[in-house]
């Protein structure tokens, strides 16, 4: 008898507390309702609304040259575009920029494909009224011809959050001076899914890694044995051939130890530096890239600082054709 009392009270208080719970949520869900602020669409004309429109194809490397213009014969303050497309452009994509950059404002975007892979018709609606038409017409001899680029980063701080840098889509190699700090390093490099490169230069003060023309020959080549036993996953070294120990009486030793391991080796001075650029960052890279001819690529060896301020830049380069691959797909 008691268990059943038990019981009965326990099933009593279970469902007070489910009653609680569910008033609670209405109360919740309520509040939250009352003060979620609205976004506030802002109205725009017509010619906002043709700089908008320009803006997208921008954005995607389409010139003025693919696109023709007409006046509307019902309303002549009407435009009428007739746009060619990229072939490695995908006319859906195109269109979610296009809506992406409407988004704020009351313009309503209509969109309706013809034909399969064909044309498609696009139209921009101001106070339902159609202030511009666009059709899009996929080009197959259109291509971009554009480069592509690998980024060499280095010079990192291990004493901050590099979690950006490891955490980034693009698939950067991460320049290492050898160190017990660089060492310790290439877990995180690892479990990021990226990959580093090792460097040999002047800079190496750690005993364990340090190669000098002054050491005995066998002191030098332990210090090799030891940089590829501490750091067996390197893509490549890169040899900076303008230090005064690659232009030391050792170099020849340096070349044959390396040859004698087999070892993927650059020298430095065949990537671009992006410090020789001056300006901001956004101005030294968009030298960098105008300076690219067509199809050409180009590895880029910038510092950790820069990248990390480029980082935002770079998904507007790739829109317009731009290519960010491995700098070990440029080294092959």
């Amino acid at each position: 008898m008691i268990n059943k009392i038990d019981l009965a009270k326990s099933a009593s208080y279970l469902f007070a507390i489910a009653i609680l719970l569910l008033l609670a949520a209405i109360v919740i869900d309520s509040y939250i309702s009352i003060d979620k602020p609205e976004l506030k669409k802002k109205e725009i004309t017509a010619l906002e609304a043709d700089s908008l429109f320009k803006q997208a194809l921008k954005n995607y490397g389409i010139t003025e040259r693919f696109i023709s213009v007409k006046k509307s014969k019902t309303n002549l303050k009407d435009s009428i575009y007739s746009v060619k497309v990229y072939q490695d452009v995908p006319i859906s994509l195109l269109l979610l920029e296009i809506e992406n950059l409407f988004f704020p404002t009351t313009a309503e975007i209509q969109s309706q494909e013809e034909a399969i892979g064909g044309k498609t018709i696009t139209k921009i609606i101001l106070d339902n009224h159609t202030t511009l038409t666009a059709e899009f017409i996929s080009d197959k001899n259109l291509t971009r011809e554009k480069g592509r680029i690998g980024f060499v980063v280095y010079n990192l701080d291990y004493s901050v959050d590099n979690s950006s840098l490891l955490n980034t889509p693009e698939q950067i190699i991460f320049l290492l001076t050898p160190s017990a700090e660089s060492k310790k390093f290439i877990g995180k490099i690892l479990s990021a899914g990226k990959r580093y490169a090792l460097l040999i230069n002047d800079e190496i003060q750690e005993l364990n890694y340090k190669i000098d023309e002054s050491y005995q020959i066998k002191r030098n080549k332990k210090s090799f044995e030891n940089l590829f036993k501490h750091f067996p996953s390197a893509a490549f070294i890169a040899i900076d051939d303008k230090s005064d120990l690659f232009n030391s009486a050792i170099r020849d030793f340096i070349l044959k130890e390396l040859d004698w391991r087999k070892a993927f080796y650059i020298k430095l001075s065949q990537f671009n530096l992006f410090d020789s650029y001056s300006g901001s960052t956004e101005s030294a890279f968009s030298e960098m890239i105008k300076s690219m001819n067509k199809n050409e690529s180009k590895i880029i060896l910038i510092n950790s600082k820069s990248f990390n301020e480029l980082l935002p830049l770079i998904p507007a380069y790739r829109k317009m054709g731009y290519r960010f691959v491995s700098a070990t797909e440029l080294l092959r």
